[in-house]
């Protein structure tokens, strides 16, 4: 696979990369694209009850989260696949080696060889082998090393390679032979989008040639989930309340994501499939906030300005915004704000920002949260449909949607449009655009210059 140079771009201009491959693994029946395009546009919810085959939520469950050792809610968003299954020999691991692999590494190898060379990109491995790709993951959860701890008389010699976090991103290097940076990423729920984020850094600076990126989270174990709700940030209701006045914590889900991301320049010339173009990305915190996790409105604001002025591009043209909307009481008034302000002058009530926002569908999938929302917002881009926002009957009242020129709603809407933001917590945002025609390298050249 041949590497190029970056091109050069005027100043204040990004240049375009290509998502030219994805896959995608999420809860219930949106475990393939259009499983799960089909089941945000039906406005479903894909909650149910803790699986036997996690762990018995009867043991744990209390109403009275005062009790200790217990856990209030019994259900989240779940894989419908058995997290059991693996093909070890396919990935040149052995038996004893895969039992000691954390499964959301080894469902991490399936989702990149599906998104490579099996599903989407028509990447084949010998075209790609030995090449500068690099690869980042996001993941943050590890519930499989409290799950080993618990049997100290079976066999885990190879637990200390099967179980460290950074290990994710390795192990697609290794399987694939990529030569490029290889590096898991914790920051909380924008691990994935702190993943892409430094992955189109690499490609923009002519560090990789092509990057893997993807996002993990599954749960299974009992601890995590005590400290999550003891700290009040989990719905008793086991779902993601996104702008609702019933917001009352988050509902914990699980999936996974890959994308495959190249340089436009590249994507073109090698003729690949373009799902999207990655215009830019940004990254910034809140700084002191009157608690650690309660989010700041203006550093949001300030980061969507930010990433687009970098981009060299206006912020007029979008039209839809993918937001992080866990549904908190707390965060979802302040990211709701924040969006309106960025944007609430490019809009009118006629012609509003249309807000979008995935939890309500299929949970939080934390880790991989992050690019749950890039794949929606791919989708909607390539659909030209603005999905409704599942089960959104009252909006929370401290967002002043009609003023700031927002609409959340309950409807399918067509809307054409070419440009899409997201974010994502902790703080990141990206915008993407539709895919360009293969003839259109010229105009794309030159738009990269205004």
């Amino acid at each position: 696979m041949g590497d190029s140079q970056p091109e050069a771009l005027g100043e204040g201009s990004a240049m375009p990369l290509a998502i030219v491959g994805l896959a995608l693994e999420f809860p219930q029946d949106a475990d393939n694209v259009e499983g799960f395009w089909q089941m945000i546009l039906d406005g479903r919810c894909s909650s149910t009850e803790f699986p036997p085959d996690r762990f018995n939520i009867d043991a744990f469950y209390h109403p009275n989260n005062d009790r200790p050792s217990t856990i209030p809610l019994r259900g989240g968003h779940f894989l419908k696949e058995d997290l059991g299954a693996f093909d070890a020999p396919f990935f040149s691991i052995t038996a004893n080696e895969a039992a000691c692999m954390d499964p959301q590494h080894r469902h991490m190898l399936e989702t990149a060889y599906h998104a490579l060379e099996d599903v989407s990109a028509g990447i084949p491995m010998s075209k790609c082998t030995g090449s500068n790709t690099s690869v980042y993951t996001g993941c943050f959860t590890n519930d499989y090393l409290s799950i080993l701890h618990q049997d100290y008389q079976s066999e885990q010699r190879h637990a200390a390679m099967g179980l460290v976090p950074s290990m994710m991103a390795n192990r697609l290097s290794w399987f694939f032979n990529f030569k490029g940076t290889s590096m898991n990423l914790d920051t909380a729920c924008s691990s994935s989008l702190v993943a892409l984020h430094l992955a189109c850094q690499d490609l923009r600076t002519g560090n990789a040639s092509m990057a893997l990126v993807g996002g993990a989270n599954l749960v299974f174990h009992p601890n995590f989930m005590k400290l999550m709700t003891d700290f009040n940030f989990l719905s008793r209701d086991s779902r993601c309340w996104s702008f609702d006045e019933r917001a009352n914590g988050y509902a914990r889900g699980e999936g996974f994501a890959v994308l495959v991301v190249k340089r436009l320049h590249d994507a073109l010339r090698d003729g690949d499939t373009i799902r999207a173009v990655v215009r830019n990305t940004g990254t910034n915190q809140d700084g002191r906030t009157p608690g650690i996790t309660q989010p700041s409105g203006e550093a949001q604001a300030d980061l969507i300005a930010e990433t687009y002025s970098q981009a060299g591009i206006e912020i007029e043209p979008t039209r839809f915004f993918e937001a992080h909307a866990t549904g908190t009481p707390v965060g979802d008034p302040i990211e709701g704000n924040a969006i309106g302000r960025a944007f609430r002058k490019y809009r009118t009530q006629d012609d509003p920002l249309y807000i979008g926002a995935v939890k309500a569908n299929i949970g939080h999938l934390e880790g991989a949260s992050g690019l749950a929302g890039v794949v929606k917002t791919i989708l909607v881009l390539e659909r030209g449909l603005i999905p409704p926002i599942a089960s959104l009957h009252t909006l929370n009242p401290k967002i002043d949607a009609e003023r700031l020129h927002l609409h959340v709603f309950e409807d399918i809407t067509a809307q054409s449009t070419t440009t899409a933001t997201g974010k994502d917590m902790f703080k990141t945002v990206f915008m993407v655009r539709e895919s360009p025609r293969a003839t259109a390298m010229q105009n794309w050249k030159m738009a990269t210059r205004l």
